[in-house]
């Protein structure tokens, strides 16, 4: 696996990781500080962690002398590695205080996420089927992360001081419940992981009840969104994809991007009852993209974080029939 380094600013480096995936590669940051620092690490999958050695050696470090590791979210392909550096280095690893439970106990947080997930199938109107596609789709994500012992929490505020960059930690809940951007003030640098992307919008969690009493991690993420719009940034440094350079226009583009969703929503629902996923099916028609189960997934989650917000804003209403969710137009 080729890896590409390239140098931000003197002492910052992104590493590109290539990955054995749709989503073919990963970014992770090296921060030449006291303590050297890494800003997440890619998943344990085939040439990832080899892929990741290579990409420090040119950047002149080895794992051994990591000494501080910061994880962005706890989606595996951020922290899957964390425990094999920490074990190589004897770095802190840092991480929001909600991605605790999942960073020490990653398989049994995930089964029991997966559970509830499986759970949700009929309340978005899965059929048996899909449902155990689901299953098939959220396991091949339990080993190619391993838990790691968690040496510090952040809720967000707090500033983790290194030689010569302080970091300063945001929450930026919704695509995760536990993700966070890291802002160096001084140079406008964000390390934004799923946060903000070049190209695509990050597809929103969806929240088990012992997390939050919302169903949908959307609302927070264009909570997340709007609150960063006066944040002075030069350039956005992203967990995958290319830096950015407009960072507020970006973030229009993304508030715009789900304004013009619940519109095409609203007006596709307009003299129909229809269920998440036969709005997820109609969706997928019309941006054109691949009908897999894949694509799917993603769209039901989409399509459930905008019917939450179309209601809280009175544009639809949703009656529950047999514990599917089925929705109207007020």
């Amino acid at each position: 696996m080729d890896v590409r380094v390239t140098r931000i600013v003197p002492g910052i480096y992104k590493m590109q990781l290539p990955m054995p995936y749709s989503l073919d590669q990963v970014n992770t940051y090296i921060l030449e500080t006291e303590p050297l620092t890494l800003i997440d690490t890619g998943p344990i999958m085939r040439g990832v962690e080899e892929a990741l050695e290579r990409a420090m050696a040119k950047c002149g470090y080895r794992p051994s002398q990591l000494g501080r590791i910061v994880v962005t979210h706890t989606h595996v392909d951020h922290m899957g590695l964390a425990a094999r550096l920490k074990a190589a280095s004897g770095a802190e690893v840092i991480c929001h205080r909600h991605a605790l439970e999942e960073m020490t106990n990653h398989r049994e947080t995930n089964l029991k996420e997966m559970r509830y997930l499986i759970s949700m199938s009929r309340t978005v109107g899965l059929s048996p089927e899909l449902m155990e596609a689901n299953r098939h789709f959220m396991e091949r994500w339990l080993d190619v992360a391993e838990s790691v012992e968690v040496d510090r929490v952040v809720e967000g505020g707090e500033v983790l001081e290194g030689d010569p960059y302080n970091l300063e930690v945001i929450y930026t809940p919704g695509h995760s419940f536990d993700h966070i951007v890291l802002y160096l003030r001084d140079l406008g640098l964000a390390f934004t992981g799923d946060f903000l992307l070049d190209k695509i919008t990050p597809n929103p969690d969806i929240y088990p009840p012992w997390k939050s009493p919302r169903i949908s991690g959307l609302p927070d993420y264009l909570d997340s969104v709007a609150a960063l719009r006066e944040l002075r940034v030069v350039q956005a440094l992203p967990g995958h994809g290319r830096c950015i350079s407009n960072f507020r226009g970006r973030l229009e583009e993304v508030l715009e991007h789900h304004e013009q969703r619940k519109r095409y929503i609203v007006a596709n629902l307009r003299g129909r009852e229809m269920n998440v996923l036969e709005l997820a099916l109609d969706l997928i028609r019309f941006v054109e993209a691949e009908m897999n189960t894949t694509n799917i997934f993603l769209a039901i989650r989409e399509i459930l974080g905008h019917m939450v917000i179309l209601e809280d804003e009175g544009k639809v209403f949703r009656e529950t029939r047999d514990g599917t969710f089925f929705y109207k137009v007020t």
